[in-house]
């Protein structure tokens, strides 16, 4: 783009996507507001000022990001008020999905301030229509737990919905979460993208057990989205359940000392499973 708009800007905040990897991707409605705001508040501001430079843009910039005290936030929603432009950026792609910002957009609306929308690149879009799998509805769930338990109950509260799922996640822990997701929602359908847009943008595209054993094999390193196909009928985690050798111990265990309705309460808190579903399976299992 050889000259960017000189343009005035009313006050408030902008929420401005960035380029998710390839520089060339942002847009122009993107370039001016950052040409023109009074200030860029950014998650890593060498980050930022990498893009700027790229743009021939000088603009002033500010450090953003989870631990920001709140006598910074309190200073930046006072230059709103006053009538300045504050541009919103994180390090890549679009703020508040996986990315800080969310405490300020809320001090912002109490003060009555405009939060303008700069809409642009996202993993989370660019990932599922390159997926292959249905893409009308899905669940994006951002980042996994770091601890395994947290990690693997917070998959188990998702084995019921009926949609695609979405993740981000380290590649430092990819190994063990798609192993955490092959025991819990059995072999499903997955797709795991890495660098987006970038040089080494690569997608694997295959099972659930495929996918882990690729892992292993290649390392896989850089910014990584996981994608994992709705559940089906050899999938479900009433299949994967019942399969468990531990659920049919301890209904061999509770024979003749604990009642049947008793143990489906108890089950249906474990596995966060509907009662009647354990009660009719444990009826079954003890004719």
């Amino acid at each position: 783009m050889d000259k960017i708009e000189n343009i005035s800007l009313s006050k408030g905040l902008y929420i401005v996507s960035t380029p998710i990897g390839n520089l060339k991707d942002i847009t122009i409605r993107a370039l001016i507001t950052l040409k023109n705001c009074d200030l860029i508040a950014c998650e890593d501001t060498r980050v930022t000022q990498k893009l700027l430079s790229s743009y021939k843009i000088k603009a002033k910039i500010t450090s953003y990001h989870d631990f920001t005290p709140e006598e910074k936030l309190l200073k930046l929603i006072k230059k709103m008020e006053e009538g300045e432009s504050i541009a919103l950026v994180s390090d890549a792609g679009t703020p508040l999905i996986s990315d800080p910002g969310y405490k300020l957009v809320v001090l912002a609306l109490k003060k009555n301030l405009p939060i303008i929308p700069i809409p642009g690149p996202s993993a989370l879009t660019a990932s599922i229509v390159t997926s292959g799998l249905k893409s009308e509805k899905f669940f994006f769930f951002g980042y996994l737990p770091s601890k395994e338990n947290k990690r693997i109950n917070a998959l188990k509260n998702l084995t019921n919905i009926q949609s695609s799922l979405i993740f981000f996640e380290s590649s430092k822990r990819l190994q063990n979460t798609l192993k955490n997701m092959l025991s819990i929602f059995g072999n499903r359908k997955c797709v795991v993208s890495r660098e987006l847009t970038k040089y080494y943008e690569t997608f694997y595209r295959g099972d659930l057990k495929k996918i882990s054993m690729e892992s292993l094999k290649t390392n896989l390193k850089g910014e990584i989205t996981v994608i994992i196909d709705k559940p089906d009928e050899e999938s479900s985690f009433e299949k994967i359940i019942l399969e468990n050798e531990k659920l049919k111990q301890i209904f061999s265990f509770s024979k003749n000392k604990i009642s049947t309705k008793n143990l489906s309460t108890l089950l249906s808190i474990i596995y966060k499973k509907p009662k009647k579903f354990f009660y009719s399976q444990a009826i079954k299992f003890f004719k």
